[in-house]
């Protein structure tokens, strides 16, 4: 039976990493029990610790054993994730993570490198190639239009992400406007028993709609694998 659990990456390059082991530097500070440790390949090594009963999966992929700088943390993301995180950084703050979301089956670490490998060189584009730039345009109000305008990058980043969401219920994914702030778009598939009336209407004239704040659900609660962001 399968085990997948969401995971971020954190960009570690100045971590040391000894004899197999991590050696973030606030480690002492936070306190994290290392409780298993596996060399999957050269590129890849797979690390579970625990803190207060808890535990949390991570796995140190390097992106180039030539280059130093391509070091990067897949962080399972649980409750433990900002603490864990901290080790590496002060004050939890995520400037530093790399817009590589997956689900990864923590039992067939096989896998595990073959996704991460399909993931790292996804997240790299070409000279020629554009970045992934969309608009949209959400409803002003009942039956008004909505839009979306996004060249074929971000079009088929939008489809690999709904694909995702399909199968695991959750996707995040960093998209472009024109002027280049980057923004995160959160994908979510509910069931057929989602209590839409609880959600908030999407409409974003104020004139028009006002949603109830004591009783309409914010779209950003709906997502409880990214729970962490919204906190």
């Amino acid at each position: 039976m399968s085990n997948v659990k969401l995971f971020t990456a954190i960009y570690i390059p100045e971590t040391p990493f000894v004899n197999g082991v991590l050696k973030p530097s606030k480690v002492k500070k936070y306190n994290f029990e290392l409780l298993e440790s596996n060399k999957i390949a050269d590129t890849l090594y797979h690390f579970i610790y625990k803190k207060n009963g808890k535990q949390i999966h991570s796995f140190y992929f390097i992106g180039d054993l030539e280059d130093e700088l391509e070091r990067y943390l897949f962080v399972e993301n649980n409750d433990l994730y900002d603490e864990f995180v901290s080790q590496f950084w002060g004050g939890g703050e995520r400037y530093w993570e790399s817009d590589m979301d997956t689900y990864l089956d923590v039992d067939n670490p096989k896998d595990v490198l073959e996704e991460l490998n399909k993931v790292y060189n996804d997240s790299f584009y070409e000279e020629d190639e554009p970045s992934p730039t969309c608009h949209i345009f959400g409803q002003q109000m009942w039956h008004s239009n909505a839009y979306i305008i996004a060249n074929r990058t971000a079009l088929i980043e939008l489809r690999e992400a709904i694909d995702v969401a399909l199968i695991y219920g959750e996707k995040r994914i960093t998209l472009f406007p024109s002027d280049d702030e980057g923004y995160h778009l959160f994908v979510k598939c509910v069931g057929d028993d989602f209590e839409w009336e609880a959600l908030e209407m999407p409409y974003h004239d104020r004139e028009c709609y006002v949603p109830d704040e004591t009783v309409n659900l914010p779209p950003y609660k709906v997502f409880k694998k990214y729970k962490r962001f919204f906190s």
